[in-house]
């Protein structure tokens, strides 16, 4: 898969979920246009920037964010409809401001006064509609007060909200604030590898450091205090204060002044590297590896190849198994989903997507290589497992490499492009469905787990495996509703009711996972149960 970059630049995640103090996580499956799969993702406005009040408004801004839309959206779109929710969101700021259209005229309208009148552009026309947008926008600010105070983030926001809820959940827009956190989280920044915890008392404690980093390497610990940054106190600064102190452009220094409890306070200077931040943590109890993948960010599929590795170097020919614990993991980067399941399969299909566009429409095959030499492997999923986590879990179910445990997964299966605006804001675009190697879509389906763990009542192994012991599985039916439930709403409903999400003990999971590889027969007879019947050719 030496081309994957070049094809894909691409990620998923599930919004309604936090994994990191700095960062939100939304579910999603992603392809970036500057070259950027959790429930539905949140419309707050936010992420504004500072700035000054009647801030001017850059048409280039809904000229790019419109056109992106006409490129790529799943479905084709009118801006008829579009343009004008988008310029009715400007009555969320101003209650006083209304736009109406009648036939080809649109209207503006201040406290019940015409303000202006403009003629519609066509209904395909994105750029006629960013111009429309921009001019309706400039002149309401002249007769708004509350319009012209507003930042122009404040605007972008509340029009592209209007624009994007007439398209599906997934898609949406994040202000400059947001989006430039989340595209440290994906991508990386310069910094020094640390996160912080501030308790009541003033105390900024150190609550994370990402291995390999600076600060790891001048030997900062967790739990270590964080005194000053630069020789600025930082009892007297905010979360944001601090962040923004810690991070900078790459080869350049800042002075961390760090205590610790029976020590004098140490002055250490750092110069910020690009810093990813870790997605692995990983551990071997007995002669199994435990490896859990909180999300999929740049690095993930690199980091998950040292961590198999080194689990494989310390238990030596004693390694029974793997377990990879996907539960809760929202998505992140679609090429790390894909790299992620490539280091386990050594032949067949990983996914397909199918869209609109056609750069779309791809097909990714795995390599002839597998990190675990055909050793056996267990994947962990629950309801928050969704995108990329359901890529992961699916490849590898389908293809027969893995016995995938818990409760049924999420159901996010649309891929989404990620466009950089020209103020630094990002544009979420839904423009794919993914489909599983057995040809079933994720969107809404979800993941079934071969052996479930979440029925209710149920809290023995040995007798959450009896049905697969005594060959009760039903595979064909779930082969069945599969193939209808994109369809049929009562097939959809067996379907995941078959293994409803509820929370139950964590280590019931895993409890389920560490028996089947205690038992090879048993395993590979979760594998040959595995549904692998194909839905569709795609």
């Amino acid at each position: 898969m030496s081309s994957l970059a070049q094809r894909l630049r691409q990620s998923l995640k599930c919004p309604a979920f936090r994994h990191s103090a700095l960062l939100p996580a939304a579910a999603l499956l992603a392809l970036t246009a500057t070259t950027a799969l959790h429930a539905a993702p949140s419309r707050a406005a936010g992420g504004a920037a500072p700035g000054a009040a009647s801030e001017s408004i850059s048409e280039q801004v809904f000229a790019v964010g419109f056109g992106k839309i006409a490129e790529v959206y799943l479905e084709a779109v009118s801006f008829d409809r579009l343009g004008m929710d988008g310029l009715k969101g400007l009555t969320s700021v101003d209650p006083a401001v209304t736009v109406e259209r009648t036939g080809s005229i649109v209207r503006l309208y201040v406290s019940g006064s015409l303000a202006a009148e403009y003629g519609v552009a066509s209904a395909g026309d994105a750029s006629g509609w960013a111009t429309l947008t921009t001019r309706v926008i400039d002149r309401a600010r002249s007769h708004s007060p509350a319009l012209s105070k507003a930042t122009s983030e404040r605007l972008y926001q509340v029009v592209f909200d209007g624009v994007t809820a007439d398209l599906d959940g997934y898609s949406r827009y994040t202000g400059v604030q947001r989006a430039t956190n989340e595209r440290a989280q994906r991508e990386g920044y310069g910094g020094v590898g640390l996160s912080l915890d501030s308790g009541t008392n003033g105390r900024v404690t150190v609550h994370d450091v990402t291995p390999h980093s600076p600060a790891e390497r001048v030997g900062i610990l967790d739990g270590d205090q964080l005194l000053a940054i630069d020789g600025e106190l930082t009892s007297r600064m905010t979360g944001t204060d601090m962040r923004d102190r810690l991070r900078g452009p790459t080869g350049t220094l800042v002075t961390l002044t760090v205590a610790r409890d029976g020590t004098p306070p140490r002055r250490l200077p750092l110069r910020r590297e690009r810093v990813v931040p870790n997605t692995i943590s990983y551990s071997l109890s007995g002669d199994v590896g435990l490896v859990k993948l909180d999300r999929f960010n740049a690095t993930t599929a690199s980091s998950l190849r040292t961590a198999v590795t080194t689990i494989r170097q310390t238990a030596g020919p004693t390694l029974r198994g793997m377990v990879l614990d996907l539960r809760g993991n929202p998505g992140g980067l679609l090429d790390q989903a894909v790299s992620v399941a490539d280091l386990f399969m050594r032949r067949g299909r990983i996914i397909s997507t199918e869209g609109r566009n056609p750069e779309s429409r791809q097909r990714f095959d795995a390599n002839p290589d597998d990190l675990l030499d055909g050793l056996p492997l267990v994947v962990l999923v629950d309801g928050r497992s969704a995108s990329s986590a359901e890529v992961v879990a699916s490849a590898l179910q389908d293809s027969g490499r893995a016995v995938v445990v818990g409760a049924s997964s999420y159901g996010k299966g649309s891929v989404q492009t990620v466009t950089r605006l020209p103020n630094d804001g990002e544009l979420f675009l839904t423009w794919s469905r993914i489909y599983t190697p057995a040809g079933y879509t994720l969107h809404r389906q979800g993941v079934q787990p071969t052996v479930c763990t979440s029925r209710a009542g149920q809290t023995d192994p040995d007798i959450l495996l009896s049905d697969l012991r005594e060959g009760r599985l039903r595979p064909a039916q779930i082969a069945s509703w599969r193939s209808k439930a994109a369809d049929d709403e009562q097939a959809l409903s067996h379907l995941r009711e078959a293994c409803p999400w509820k929370e139950h003990e964590p280590d019931l999971d895993l409890k389920v996972a560490m028996r089947l590889l205690s038992e090879p027969a048993l395993y590979q007879r979760a594998v040959a149960m595995a549904v692998v019947n194909t839905v569709a050719e795609r």
